[in-house]
């Protein structure tokens, strides 16, 4: 009894022609009685059979054995391909959030420094108010002293300035007052000349007046003859009504 076994199968019709002919082999052992056994040049055929099956069995469990390591190097390589790409993955969300925190601390540093700048620029601007109002206010001090420094020193020298152009007016009438006779010693008047610009009498009324009627029309007579009276010194000194003072000598 033989079996023809082609290498040229592919491996899955090998298994099945081993496995079939190893089946057989055991059966016909099994079954056939002793005399019906084959005869000894059969069992050297049968031998012979037996030894290729072996070998090729031992053939296909290598293959099967390197089919199998294959198949655990791509498995292996796989999964290293995997974990590569997870170590990737995770490296790249590390890289992310390390990037998003210095950003975050970046962005915090410059709003903190900002508000120093802020903070700063406050307490300087605070300062420097400060600094503007207190010159101001002694600016306004000094100009106070000044203007009341002046104010005292021109209104002194403006009632001395009047003074003397009353006095000048007073002696321009007095030029022109012819003194009645009969007239008390001593006797006193106040006459109050209304004049225009120019020094044109337009009028004249009288105050405490003593001495008679006389005395009082001879003061109205010198104050009309007076007539345009002096001019001012300055314009501002002009008043458009003079107060006039007449005393009777001795």
């Amino acid at each position: 009894m033989s079996f023809a076994i082609r290498p040229t199968q592919a491996p899955l019709t090998w298994s099945i022609a081993l496995h079939a002919a190893i089946a057989g082999l055991l059966l016909v052992g099994l079954v056939l009685p002793e005399d019906d056994l084959p005869q000894p040049g059969l069992q050297i055929e049968a031998v012979i059979v037996n030894q290729a099956v072996l070998q090729a069995a031992a053939s296909l469990r290598r293959e099967d054995e390197q089919r199998q390591e294959k198949k655990a190097a791509l498995q292996r390589e796989e999964q290293e391909r995997l974990a590569q790409l997870e170590n990737e993955k995770q490296a790249e969300e590390q890289r992310q959030l390390e990037a998003e925190e210095a950003e975050r601390q970046q962005a915090q540093a410059a709003k903190l420094k900002t508000e120093q700048q802020a903070r700063a620029k406050a307490a300087a601007d605070q300062k420097r108010k400060a600094e503007e109002a207190r010159l101001k206010a002694e600016r306004e001090s000094d100009l106070r002293a000044r203007l009341a420094e002046e104010e005292e020193r021109t209104g002194a020298a403006f009632k001395g300035l009047k003074a003397q152009y009353i006095a000048i007016i007073q002696a321009h009438v007095e030029r022109r007052w012819f003194k009645p006779p009969g007239t008390p010693a001593g006797a006193t008047c106040m006459a109050f000349v209304t004049q225009i610009p120019g020094g044109e009498v337009v009028g004249v009324r009288f105050g405490s007046c003593g001495g008679g009627e006389a005395f009082r029309q001879s003061i109205e007579n010198a104050i009309r003859n007076a007539s345009p009276l002096p001019p001012p010194p300055q314009p501002a000194l002009f008043d458009r009504e003079v107060t006039l003072a007449f005393r009777q000598g001795d």
